[in-house]
C-alpha cells in the first residue's frame, strides 16, 4: 500500500510538469520570431531558416515565416520561399503569399515560391 502512495504521488507531480517550450538551435520559437524584426537581415534570414526547420509544428510559424515574404531583402525572402517549400503541404496558407511572390523583383525568390506553390498544391 505505502508503494502505491508513493507511486501515485510521483504520478501526480510527474504530471504537474509545465511542458517546456519547443527550441530550435537551442532557443525558443518565440526567439525567432522575434528575429523576424531584428534589423540585420542576416539574423532574419537565419530565423526564418530555423523556423522553417519547425515546420507547422506550431502554429505561429507559417504565417510568421509568410510574413518574411515581404522582407526588404531578397535573401531573407529567398530564405523564406525555401522554408515553405520544406514544410510542404501543412504551409497552405501561405499560399495567397507565395502567389504574390511570383512578380517578385528577385529571380531566386520567384523561382522558389513557384516551386513551394508546386509542393503545397500536389497533395491532391
Amino acid at each position: 500500500m505505502r508503494n502505491v502512495a508513493m507511486l501515485l504521488c510521483l504520478a501526480v507531480l510527474v504530471g504537474c510538469a509545465k511542458p517546456q517550450p519547443a527550441t530550435v538551435h537551442g532557443k525558443t520559437l518565440e526567439h525567432w520570431i522575434q528575429a523576424l524584426q531584428d534589423r540585420d537581415g542576416r539574423v532574419r534570414r537565419k530565423a526564418v531558416e530555423a523556423l522553417g526547420n519547425v515546420g507547422a509544428a506550431d502554429a505561429a510559424v507559417v504565417p510568421a515565416v509568410a510574413g518574411a515574404l515581404k522582407d526588404r531583402d531578397a535573401g531573407v525572402r529567398a530564405a523564406a520561399t525555401l522554408a515553405l517549400l520544406k514544410i510542404g503541404p501543412a504551409a497552405e496558407e501561405a499560399v495567397p503569399a507565395l502567389i504574390d511572390s511570383q512578380n517578385d523583383k528577385d529571380a531566386r525568390v520567384r523561382e522558389y515560391a513557384t516551386k513551394a506553390l508546386e509542393r503545397i498544391q500536389d497533395r491532391k
